[in-house]
């Protein structure tokens, strides 16, 4: 059955942004969401309220943010509706002005990616499990084999909501996930699939709270993160970035060590290590953003120029 009365809202939007190269992006705060032939969006988050899913769809038009809400289960409420703006708001980094970045690195080597790229906004997970397993199969994958994985994995234990044209899906929890184990091998997650098993029950598990990584610095969460299976520099920078939104932690990987080895070592490749080391002390608190602007300006453009 379709859902229907839906409810809609819009947003304003802090600085610049677009919506299409936000969304698409690679990011892994949550894979690239479906999307209609009316170029709308659809996200399925869940509220405060125990087992409130809400299904989103929302589309840019000039500076604003359109969308239309609804509940599968019951009519929401004036405090849920609000609830829901509240974490689309965070979930596209709408709040965030990108114009103090701008400025302040306006003579800086990664300039030209500004207009470039303008309005790339970075994004925060709405599922911080889902995002923690979504960093997690980045390992030496390509964005749409990542995203194709994480799908999967949304249709074999997540819920299901019939949209006009297709299904859309809630990412499972950890208890869900970890029940059905037995069928993660279908999601084909090759050498990977050991380290998601592992994360999933840990989690299940309660011997990781993702939520208190939270409160705490980049650096302890960042140990944290890495003492679990599988989860190496990279994709524990993933996760804070992505995840928890910590802006000073920079992922690296090859695009990022072409990009920085490019700007800082005039094309003399530097290793992963001497990348980060250097993000993080030329960008500061912004190394983060800035990884992600020199991912994306070398990912479309295929070199630094």
């Amino acid at each position: 059955m379709l859902l229907n009365e839906w409810i809609p809202f819009s947003m304003s939007t802090n600085g610049p942004f677009d919506l299409k190269r936000t969304i698409e992006s690679g990011q892994s705060s949550f894979p690239t969401p479906q999307s209609d032939k009316l170029g709308r969006y659809y996200l399925v988050l869940d509220l405060e309220s125990k087992g409130k899913k809400v299904i989103t769809r929302f589309y840019q038009k000039g500076a604003k943010l359109h969308g239309e809400m609804v509940s599968p289960m019951e009519e929401l409420t004036e405090a849920q509706i609000k609830e829901a703006k509240k974490k689309i708001r965070l979930t596209l980094g709408l709040q965030f002005n990108l114009r103090e970045f701008y400025a302040t690195f306006k003579d800086d080597p990664i300039a030209p990616a500004f207009q470039f790229c303008t309005g790339l906004k970075l994004t925060r997970a709405y599922d911080l499990f889902e995002s923690l397993i979504s960093s997690i199969l980045t390992q030496n994958s390509s964005v749409w084999k990542w995203v194709g994985q994480v799908r999967k994995l949304k249709e074999l234990a997540g819920e299901k909501f019939p949209m006009e044209h297709f299904m859309v899906y809630s990412f499972p929890s950890p208890q869900n996930l970890f029940r059905l184990k037995y069928r993660i091998k279908e999601a084909k997650l090759g050498y990977r699939e050991e380290y998601v098993l592992k994360a999933i029950e840990e989690i299940a598990t309660y011997q990781i709270r993702l939520d208190k990584l939270r409160t705490l610095s980049t650096d302890k969460a960042r140990k944290i993160l890495l003492k679990i299976k599988g989860i190496g520099p990279k994709v524990a920078d993933m996760f804070l970035l992505y995840g928890l939104g910590k802006i000073d932690a920079p992922p690296i990987d090859i695009w990022i060590q072409r990009g920085v080895s490019a700007i800082f070592f005039k094309g003399k490749e530097v290793s992963l290590d001497v990348c980060r080391t250097k993000l993080v002390e030329h960008y500061g608190k912004w190394a983060g953003l800035a990884q992600l602007y020199i991912y994306d300006w070398i990912r479309q453009k295929k070199s630094i120029s």
